[in-house]
């Protein structure tokens, strides 16, 4: 009887809506800045600094770049994933899927605004294929975070078996994030470097 009621309560967090929260900010990401550009703010877009940043002749590469990589993605998945231990887990893990979705929809529209087009071929690249782990891994972790924090939110405390099994689902998650990593340091370079080079922006 003890289990079952431990059971109930870990299944009260219900379903986390991930895909609607990241495809709200999505769209957000595509309506602001086209509102933002018809009032002729016209400042450099994410896209252009990346492109400068990855085709000047100072760009990182290699080794160098997958530290760099590894660190800022690296931190914020810890980061996320410890949350989950505290009562901010859950407004952070609504927070993030907004924000992912805003991202994501910021990349494509400004690249569209800034470069017409063919710009919105070089914001996918931008994307390519490392956003292709990394958004399932998120919709992934973001549940996991928002389930072990209610847990906390609500009073329950942390439950041993839980959390033992959070930790392990968070490594096993970490795992295939590791595989995006390795995607955006070694194949996403590669694949805009072409992208760019086919739509002669340069």
């Amino acid at each position: 009887m003890e289990k079952r009621n431990e059971s109930r309560k870990w299944k009260t967090a219900g379903r986390f809506p991930a895909e609607i929260l990241f495809l709200t900010g999505f769209l957000a990401g595509n309506i602001i800045p086209n509102l933002i550009w018809k009032m002729e703010w016209k400042q450099k877009t994410l896209t252009s600094f990346y492109l400068i940043r990855n085709f000047a002749g100072k760009d990182i590469s290699g080794g160098a770049y997958l530290l760099e990589v590894l660190r800022h993605r690296g931190v914020f998945f810890l980061f996320l994933f410890f949350c989950g231990f505290t009562i901010f887990g859950v407004p952070l893990s609504v927070a993030y899927m907004l924000i992912l979705g805003m991202e994501t929809g910021l990349i494509l529209a400004l690249s569209v605004l800034e470069f017409g087009i063919y710009g919105g071929m070089a914001g996918a690249g931008l994307l390519i294929p490392q956003y292709v782990i990394y958004i399932p891994v998120y919709f992934y972790l973001a549940g996991l975070v928002y389930r072990q924090s209610y847990d906390i939110w609500k009073n329950y405390g942390l439950v041993p078996q839980k959390s033992r099994l959070y930790i392990r689902q968070g490594m096993a998650a970490f795992l295939v994030y590791t595989g995006g990593i390795l995607a955006e340091s070694f194949l996403n370079p590669w694949i805009l470097e072409k992208v760019v080079k086919g739509l002669k922006f340069f």
